[in-house]
């Protein structure tokens, strides 16, 4: 988790409190987990792009890339 200081630093903001620093760090981590919640739900649906061949982005729902690609 990132410290008071740490925060101050990257927000670079002398006008917030150390109560409103500690809100947003906190907020931010919420978001973090709602988004990394979400990544979970479409890597298990099969939702996430894979890697791409011949430079296209495939999603996972067409099927595995060929092999030797």
């Amino acid at each position: 988790m990132l410290t008071l200081e740490q925060m101050k630093k990257l927000l670079d903001d002398p006008s917030l409190t150390d109560e409103q620093i500690l809100e947003i760090r906190d907020q931010l981590y919420a978001l973090a987990e709602i988004i990394y919640e979400k990544w979970q739900q479409d890597k298990k649906a099969g939702k996430l792009p894979v890697r791409p061949v011949n430079g296209q982005i495939l999603d996972s729902s067409q099927g595995s890339i060929p092999a030797g690609s």
